[in-house]
């Protein structure tokens, strides 16, 4: 592999098959540990909060120095976060965990999308996105169904009592150090990468003030903040709501793999949808059906229904992402493409750490039908403002006025 793209896919494929393996894992350790619903919510928001504070920075400092120094740093992050839970026994060391591994993602998924969004070959930048998008989502549908069968030889009594996962700790702690590996070779062995763009090295006035004037990078905010605070909920209340209906967690972890697969099967399809269909008409169709599979989950039992409605919300999840980073690679110049990045990752962390509290808060109350419902209001809200931005377009094409740019098709 002497490419620097394929070098990328595995530290990203490594990264986010840990992520989504550790998921449902710290789910099952606080439980473990004896957290309560809320305590739950709090566990799912810390890996939202650090790198929320971070994530506008950590961005400013790419679009200055470059983007493989960052990308090793959260490789690395991850891999010896990793270690540390593997000896967790209190709660508190379980919540710091989450937000460190949390700060890791942040870090190399950042560099990883302004790595694409600076290749010198822009023609390739969709195809390069939806082949990025395509390996997280494979990865979303292996590593929790992967995890479930892990965990299940791990668990002993009630609500997770009595585990021994040291052995799946070391698992997951291997396959981070392939990606520190592979982070590592792009920093010495870059390749084309070591053309560097010209920006580099120098101060962007305004990028901050510049990317969130853009109405389309406002709009990826919103659609970023909905469907990511959805997809963790998802992931991180599955179990709770198979303790509570004495769903094994193989089964739990086959249910969170019916979703990621949805999401690898709708992105094969992803360029020649944007070919025929522009972003706005995707984004709006993808919402509503995510939020009403979604919205239906808490209340089915009958597990071939509770299979179809997690692949249907799949399938509308899947392509909200890769359609909202090209949305915002080709909406801003490329000196401050890095900070776009950032502030799409900073929303996408504000609807991770705030909706899990609120929602683990309405749990606590309503039980777990809420962390459910709740994100399915949040993704039919924000479908109903792609619409009206699609509406909106509509109106400027019949009044003579400049129409959706290109890069937004």
């Amino acid at each position: 592999m002497s490419g620097w793209f394929p070098r990328l896919l595995v530290v990203t494929a490594t990264t986010m098959i840990v992520v989504f393996m550790l998921r449902p894992l710290l789910t099952y350790q606080a439980l473990a540990v004896g957290a309560s619903t809320a305590q739950l919510g709090l566990v799912v928001a810390s890996f939202s909060v650090v790198s929320l504070a971070a994530s506008i920075p950590i961005g400013r400092g790419i679009d200055r120095r470059g983007e493989r120094g960052y990308l090793l740093v959260g490789a690395a992050l991850i891999a010896l976060t990793v270690l540390l839970l593997a000896a967790a026994s209190e709660l508190w060391v379980i919540v710091v965990g989450s937000a460190a591994i949390g700060l890791g993602q942040l870090l190399a998924m950042i560099a990883c999308q302004t790595i694409i969004a600076n290749g010198r070959d822009e023609v390739r930048r969709d195809a390069r996105f939806a082949t990025f998008t395509l390996v997280t989502s494979s990865t979303q549908f292996a590593a929790p169904a992967i995890a479930g069968f892990l965990i299940a030889d791990s668990v002993g009594g009630e609500r997770g009592s009595g585990m021994n996962l040291t052995g799946v700790y070391l698992l997951i702690a291997t396959v981070a150090f392939v990606g520190v590996a592979a982070a590592g070779t792009l920093l010495w062995r870059p390749g084309a990468l070591s053309v560097r763009p010209q920006h580099f090295g120098k101060a962007a006035p305004g990028a901050i003030r510049e990317v969130v004037g853009e109405r389309s990078v406002v709009v990826a905010l919103v659609v970023g903040f909905a469907v990511l605070s959805a997809a963790d909920l998802l992931v991180a209340f599955m179990p709770a709501y198979g303790e509570e209906n004495g769903v094994a967690p193989q089964i739990v972890g086959m249910l969170i793999a019916a979703h990621g697969l949805a999401s690898v099967v709708v992105r094969i399809f992803l360029m020649p949808l944007l070919r025929r269909y522009t972003r706005r008409a995707l984004l709006t169709v993808c919402l509503v059906l995510a939020a009403l599979s979604l919205a239906w989950v808490p209340f089915v039992t009958w597990m071939p229904g509770l299979f179809l409605l997690m692949f249907l919300s799949g399938a509308g999840i899947g392509l909200c992402q890769p359609i909202a980073i090209g949305w915002v690679a080709g909406a801003v110049r490329p000196e401050v493409r890095g900070t776009a990045m950032s502030v799409r990752m900073a929303g996408n962390r504000l609807g991770q750490t705030l909706v899990p509290l609120g929602v683990a808060a309405l749990a606590g109350a309503a039980g777990v039908a809420a962390a459910f419902v709740g994100p399915a209001a949040l993704l039919l809200g924000a479908g109903g403002l792609v619409f009206w931005a699609r509406a909106e377009e509509n109106r400027n094409v019949v009044s003579g006025e400049p129409a959706v740019p290109p890069e937004e098709r």
